[in-house]
């Protein structure tokens, strides 16, 4: 059970507190009732919070309720510490100290003890208590409070104070214990820096002052820190009736030779702080520096690349046709719009080759609006994959009103609507047999009848099909008509897939990511190293769409600023881990550069150190590969 020790002229009460509240004054109705002229009616009152910590709160007291020196109104009140009103010294005790008998307040009998001899008993016991929670202090400031307060609580009736020296050697008061003002300094001797300098020098001892008709006896002790003096422990009666015994000093020494511990941890804590203070500041100039070189590291990056786009632009071939949409710099790709600005205005049919995924719809696009067909007429595209036998009849040649149950007006066919545009049938080879010859009939005649229509009409068009089968091998097992392969397959454009051009792997990449990112609010979101080297290993059986679909996914679930292996689907994640930490020292910039270095070497060996083909293949000018050999350091 808690209680409260009072010290008062010469007197010491000990009051058991039960309950939650034990309210403090001179008035009969108080649980503890004071005798000090100072203490108002009803002064101040003691509260049990709900996690059994105690808070002082004052009663708008005229004189006021004082704790370490410092007017307080509010404030948690420790096991040990002792407040002060008018010359009447309060003390809060836990449940765990026996050195008094307790008494229940309501009952409570005033004892007369010998002056200093309970106290001390006392003091014993909860120093030691305070000297062990001033070792768990963590702020310098902290650790000097608990260190005066364990000096005052070992020694009653006294009031203590700890001076440091400051940056000029002078001693200067740092914590204060028992002191009623605001203004501790103010009741120090006027003598006192001069006589603590003195304990600061080194080799000095105590300095112990007899009570004068000025100011009570005190002592002057010094606080080592090894072969220095860090500080001065001085210590003064509250009052002048005697002065301070040699059994007394003797304790205070020992105690300091503690108080110099705790006085030391200040020390290291303060220079840790000061330390600390230093590297913040240090590491915020750093991130100024590193800023501002990240700065301009971007800008001069933007105009390299601003610099190279523009050389690259003019060693680019010069195409007919515009190929904005289709993004490849590889060498294959290079050959597809080689070959697309031949036949863009040739009235021939062409059938396109490549994996799903390689974008052969984007192909197609650009040989219509490349033509003069675009001027003409639509662009009409269908995947024939998805059509049933049911519905094949009536998508592509239409119907006329009252052909069967539903057809309530005339529809006209896909043919009818690419009349004089392009059609562009995707998936050829999944169609049937007898759909089959059907659509030979209109490209043989190069007219279409709807069904349930008596007359047929004349269509113009141009007929691009796609398919990722081989068609020759279709036709051999009877599955393909052969006269049809032979209508559709006049001009041939095989797509390369995407691990056939790794070289447009980063191009792409940066391109969908840009798109996904501005979509998504992203401006300035960053791809981990390791993230695009694995891309550029990976073999992407989806082909671009494959590659587009993941950069989409990534930017989704990223958190805004980057990107990195935890995001890639789990056949990549492990390659951009591996490679995050293979490639930790390598740039974006390094990772294309190195791609482009191995496909160069590739080319020459394939044409036996042919520069002009080498060139021609990888798609660049003579010049243009002149230029990246010499960057890159390729001999001749």
């Amino acid at each position: 059970m808690p209680f409260l020790v009072v010290e008062e002229k010469g007197n010491t009460n000990h009051y058991q507190l039960v309950g939650t509240e034990a309210s403090i004054g001179r008035a009969p109705d108080n649980t503890i009732m004071l005798t000090d002229e100072k203490a108002s009616r009803h002064h101040c009152v003691l509260e049990l919070q709900p996690d059994k910590t105690w808070v002082l709160r004052d009663l708008k007291s005229r004189n006021g309720t004082f704790l370490r020196g410092d007017h307080v109104l509010e404030t948690p009140l420790q096991y040990g510490e002792t407040f002060q009103i008018g010359l009447a010294r309060l003390s809060l005790f836990s449940e765990e100290s026996s050195a008094f008998e307790t008494k229940n307040a309501m009952d409570a009998i005033s004892d007369s003890v010998r002056p200093g001899a309970a106290p001390f008993a006392l003091g014993i016991n909860e120093a030691l208590a305070g000297f062990a929670h001033a070792s768990t202090e963590d702020t310098p400031k902290s650790i000097l409070d608990s260190a005066v307060m364990f000096v005052g609580r070992l020694l009653p009736g006294v009031r203590v104070c700890i001076a440091i020296a400051d940056g000029e050697g002078n001693a200067r008061g740092r914590a204060f214990y028992n002191f009623i003002s605001g203004t501790p300094t103010d009741e120090l001797p006027p003598n006192f820096i001069s006589l603590a300098n003195k304990v600061l020098a080194p080799r000095a001892k105590s300095q112990v002052r007899p009570r004068s008709a000025a100011h009570p006896p005190c002592v002057y002790i010094p606080l080592k820190a090894g072969d220095r003096v860090a500080g001065v422990l001085y210590v003064e009666r509250e009052s002048k009736d005697s002065d301070l015994s040699e059994t007394q000093v003797e304790l205070l020494e020992r105690a300091a030779s503690l108080v110099s511990v705790l006085t030391g941890a200040a020390e290291s804590r303060r220079n840790e702080e000061a330390l600390e203070s230093k590297l913040d500041s240090f590491e915020n100039e750093l991130e100024d520096v590193r800023n501002e070189l990240e700065a301009k590291l971007d800008m001069q990056t933007a105009e390299l690349t601003a610099l190279r786009m523009e050389a690259e632009k003019r060693d680019m071939p010069r195409w007919k046709n515009d190929y904005s949409d289709i993004i490849g710099k590889s060498a294959g790709m290079q050959e597809v719009f080689r070959m697309l600005d031949k036949i863009t205005d040739l009235p021939v049919p062409v059938l396109i080759l490549g994996e799903p995924g390689t974008g052969k719809e984007l192909i197609a696009r650009a040989l219509h609006f490349n033509s003069s067909r675009a001027k003409s007429g639509r662009f009409v595209a269908e995947n024939c994959a998805a059509l049933p036998d049911t519905l094949f009849e009536s998508e592509l040649f239409g119907y006329v009103k009252g052909a069967f149950t539903g057809a309530d007006r005339d529809k006209q066919g896909l043919f009818g609507m690419a009349d004089g545009g392009t059609i562009f049938l995707d998936e050829i080879g999944e169609i049937s047999p007898s759909m089959q010859a059907k659509l030979l009939r209109v490209l043989e005649e190069g007219e279409v009848r709807p069904i349930g229509g008596k007359q047929s009409k004349k269509v113009d068009f141009r007929l691009v099909c796609a398919t990722n089968k081989e068609l020759s091998e279709q036709v051999r097992k009877g599955a393909f008509r052969q006269d049809l392969f032979f209508r559709i397959n006049v001009v041939t454009i095989k797509l390369p897939p995407l691990r056939e051009r790794k070289e447009d792997i980063a191009v792409l990449v940066d391109h969908f990511l840009k798109i996904n990112a501005d979509e998504a609010g992203y401006p300035d979101i960053k791809m981990d190293r390791g993230v695009l080297r694995a891309m550029l290993n990976y073999n992407w059986p989806g082909n671009v769409r494959e590659l587009e679909n993941e950069v989409k996914k990534m930017v989704a679930l990223s958190d805004g600023k980057k990107i990195d292996a935890a995001l890639l689907n789990p056949n990549l994640r492990q390659m951009a881990e591996e490679e995050s930490l293979s490639e930790s020292g390598a740039s974006l910039k390094d990772v294309v550069e190195g791609v482009e270095k191995r496909k160069i070497l590739e080319a020459i060996e394939r044409t036996k150190g042919n520069k002009s083909r080498a060139a021609e293949m990888l798609g660049l000018s003579r010049l243009g590969l002149r230029k990246k050999m010499e960057r890159y350091g390729l001999s001749d």
